[in-house]
């Protein structure tokens, strides 16, 4: 079958040549008669021109060159052999083509020319196809006979050239190829054309006719499929093609040749379009606006967040907040990078009425933060990028605390590398071992003469060759062990899976977020605790093996950012003081591993301590805190900082000064009673009463006591004494709240009331303190169970109305008594002091 078709289709074929044969012939002898004429008729013109120029053109033989150039030959010379060679562009085309009609296109020589230069193209530039099909094309409207003889002349080169053996001449054969296919696709040559070249490679389907044909298919194929008349054709031929390819089981190369052309000719099916996603019109309006309409710009930022705030937040089912923060959030991640700081600003104008936003915006940040440090993939560093360059933007607008901040870089270097209970322990044991060989080696160390290390001198005379040199070289020392210390819970040289020494992704987060947030994190308050982590950070970046370009520079940028703002900070402290040293006053860089270590432990040390330190208050003004001296507080009291430190002062002065102390029991009691002015005398008359009542009291307990034993008295009196303590707590507890309530009640009356500066409080808090400090001359006043006291007058009004004062002493331990006598010190320093400056007054 295939057979009777091939030769059907190649009698039909030269039937066709056969007859454009003989049109083409007869068209050629009509066309060489009218140029016979033509030319006749120039050379007539030529000769007469050259008798009546005589002797005048012997002496303009110079000018002939310039008036050639302006005669219509050289100018169609010019657009057919050098113009037309060069166009690459299809406007370049059309002014080329409309000079040629303009100006040439009434000869027929001209049209002649244009004719053999378009069929003659190179075989090497197959570029200049398309342009020279685009005019032919334009041509062919204007002047039909110049152009349909070269899509003949094609034809014949095509059917020509395959007569031969199949392996030559291949570029000419596939630039014939291609130009009849982009004549087709310009409907310069009928599509027949393109269908018979396609058939007669068919017929011989190997070689070179199998590039052949594919190239007529890459050119015109689809055009020929989308072509109504011609669709049927093309799809047997193509069939037929795919048939003979699995028939004759051709090379890769062929193979994926056929494939190609197939595919480009009939694609395949495209697989069904993913439905867009269809939001809900609050959804969708929230996504135009923060994705599209949000640009870092005050007036977008301003425009967004009014919209924003017109959201229905008062609908529980919208959930507008968690809406909101999710599309933030991607915003961050699909959006433009420069719209993170636009994000922020929103998040801040929202926050002042709706703080939903703010919270879960952040929240959701250090989450992802957290997930991409346990699940480090190189395919979500970009995102985590995204997320800490948010959380800087966030604390640049005040949304949160510098300490979250100083957390999450301490994390970014410390996750992961968590010291283990079993490296302490061995560590604690290296570090005996250690000490104990070093005092060995220091007690049989030899004796040098010099630093150098040097045992003697070396004489004049004594050379040295160059072999010695080599031989006493040192070798290399191993770097020495150094352990963790016992208050490090972290350590970068701990491994970990998760950070490796050559991941360098924890060094970019660090760059990322203190870029942005260095201006407004580093202040006089946060250089101690930024400077701990300076340290920290050059130890982390010494445990890495290699840093890449890109990161290098980075943190150098880091760097300088850190330390110009530094400077600043430091700089205006120097100016307030005063004082200039001279020195570099930005961070401390380390040189070794070793110095930024030792920085590091230092700062862990210090900070381990304050925090036992501040524990142990806790522990004690909890109650649940030994007091009898099994925790170590170095002498601190268990009161605020502020407080402890002015009674420090107050104790170191009455020990250095002890001849301050007077003789007269009386003045130190007139100095420790609190007085008030506006006792009168019955309130001393009433005060004599309940004296003597006491008295009495006393006196009726201690003939009831001589009734007991010994031993029951000694038990009698501890319970006794302990009830009495318990009760005393209990009313100077009272008595304080109700002093409290009081003093807030006054507040609330009158706008210029406040409670009083100095307000007495229970014995909450014990100092330890040797037995022996308290001295004899001072147990005078004695509390309620023994202890030493100091004397008050309690107030309080009796049932009659009348202002009573009864005398209470109370244990000189408690702050009661503490702060009374701090206050009678103070008083008699300043008048001390004011009477000094009266007498040097006067004096002078």
């Amino acid at each position: 079958a295939v057979s009777a078709e091939t030769t059907a289709a190649t009698a039909a074929a030269t039937a066709d040549v056969e007859a454009i044969t003989e049109e083409q012939l007869m068209n050629q002898e009509k066309d060489e008669l009218e140029d016979e004429e033509e030319d006749e008729e120039e050379e007539g013109e030529e000769t007469n021109t050259g008798k009546e120029g005589g002797d005048k053109g012997q002496g303009k033989g110079a000018d002939g060159g310039d008036e050639n150039k302006d005669t219509p030959h050289y100018k169609l010379m010019v657009l057919l052999e050098q113009e037309l060679p060069e166009c690459n562009r299809r406007e370049q085309v059309d002014e080329i083509a409309e000079k040629f009609c303009v100006n040439h296109g009434s000869s027929k020589n001209s049209r002649k020319r244009l004719s053999k230069t378009l069929f003659m193209v190179p075989r090497t530039r197959l570029d200049l196809l398309p342009y020279y099909s685009r005019m032919a094309a334009i041509i062919d409207r204007i002047y039909p006979d110049v152009i349909a003889p070269l899509a003949i002349e094609l034809e014949q080169q095509f059917h020509g050239q395959a007569k031969f053996k199949k392996n030559v001449n291949p570029e000419g054969r596939m630039k014939t190829a291609r130009y009849l296919g982009e004549l087709t696709k310009f409907r310069v040559a009928p599509p027949i054309v393109a269908l018979r070249c396609i058939r007669r490679c068919l017929d011989d389907f190997s070689g070179v006719n199998i590039d052949v044909a594919c190239c007529i298919l890459e050119s015109c194929g689809r055009y020929l499929y989308r072509t109504k008349h011609t669709v049927a054709k093309v799809t047997t031929l193509m069939e037929t093609m795919m048939r003979i390819a699995k028939a004759k089981h051709l090379d890769d190369r062929s193979q994926a040749l056929i494939n190609s052309a197939f595919y480009m000719v009939k694609p395949p099916p495209a697989a069904p379009r993913k439905q867009a996603k269809v939001y809900p019109p609050l959804e969708a309006y929230l996504r135009h606006l923060l994705l599209v309409k949000l640009q870092p710009e005050e007036s977008s930022i301003s425009m967004v967040s009014k919209q924003l705030l017109k959201f229905p937040w008062n609908d529980p089912s919208q959930q507008c907040g968690t809406l909101i923060c999710r599309i933030m959030l991607k915003a961050c991640r699909r959006g433009r990078y420069k719209a993170i700081a636009a994000v922020a600003s929103v998040a801040a104008i929202v926050r002042r009425s709706k703080s939903e936003v703010a919270v879960r915006l952040v929240d959701a940040c250090l989450e992802e933060i957290q997930w991409a440090l346990e699940h480090p993939s190189f395919r979500d560093q970009q995102r985590t990028v995204t997320y800490v360059r948010l959380l800087g933007e966030l604390y640049a607008a005040s949304l949160i605390t510098a300490q979250i901040i100083i957390d999450q870089l301490y994390r970014f270097i410390n996750f992961g590398h968590e010291i283990p209970q079993a490296l302490h322990e061995v560590s604690a044991k290296f570090s005996s071992t250690e000490m104990s060989t070093m005092s060995e080696e220091k007690q049989e160390a030899p004796v040098f003469n010099s630093a150098s290390g040097v045992s003697q001198a070396i004489q004049e005379d004594e050379e040295m060759e160059d072999a010695n040199l080599l031989e006493t070289k040192e070798e290399p020392q191993m770097p020495k062990m150094v352990a963790v210390s016992k208050y490090s819970r972290y350590d970068p040289r701990v491994p970990t899976p998760i950070d490796s020494p050559n991941s360098v992704f924890r060094v970019k987060l660090v760059c990322t977020l203190l870029e942005v947030s260095a201006k407004t994190l580093v202040t006089r308050n946060n250089l101690p605790t930024l400077e701990g982590f300076a340290a920290s950070f050059q130890r982390y970046l010494f445990t890495k093996v290699t840093l890449p370009a890109e990161v290098e520079f980075a943190l150098l940028d880091t760097f300088d950012i850190l330390d110009s703002q530094w400077r600043k900070i430091t700089s205006k402290d120097i100016k307030k003081d005063g004082s200039d040293t001279g020195g570099d006053h930005g961070f401390t860089r380390y040189d070794t591993w070793i110095d930024a270590h030792n920085a590091t432990v230092a700062k862990e040390e210090e900070d381990a301590l304050a925090e036992q330190r501040s524990r142990a208050r806790l522990e004690l003004m909890a109650g649940y805190g030994k007091a009898d001296g099994d925790v170590p507080l170095e002498g601190d009291l268990v009161v605020d900082d502020d407080v402890l430190g002015e009674m420090e002062e107050d104790e170191e002065s009455d020990e250095s000064g002890g001849d301050s102390e007077s003789d007269d029991d009386m003045d130190d009691d007139a100095g420790e009673h609190m007085t008030a002015d506006s006792v009168n005398h019955d309130m001393e008359v009433e005060d004599d009463f309940s004296e003597e009542d006491d008295s009495e009291d006393e006196t009726d307990d201690e003939m009831d006591d001589e009734d007991f034993s010994e031993e029951e008295e000694i038990d009698e009196d501890a319970y006794m004494k302990q009830l009495e303590e318990e009760a005393f707590e209990r009313e100077l507890r009272r008595m304080t709240m109700d002093s409290l309530e009081k003093g807030k009640n006054l507040a609330r009356a009158s706008a210029g009331g406040k409670v009083a500066d100095y307000m007495p409080s229970g014995s909450q808090f014990i100092r330890k303190k040797p037995i022996s400090d308290v001295k004899v001359e001072e147990q005078e006043n004695l509390a309620i169970g023994g202890k030493v006291g100091v004397s008050f007058q309690l107030l309080k009004k009796g049932n009659k109305g009348k202002v009573e004062a009864k005398e209470l002493i109370v244990p000189k331990e408690t702050n009661l008594a503490k702060l009374a006598s701090k206050q009678d010190d103070e008083a008699a320093r300043e008048h001390d002091v004011i009477k000094a400056r009266v007498l040097q007054h006067e004096a002078e």
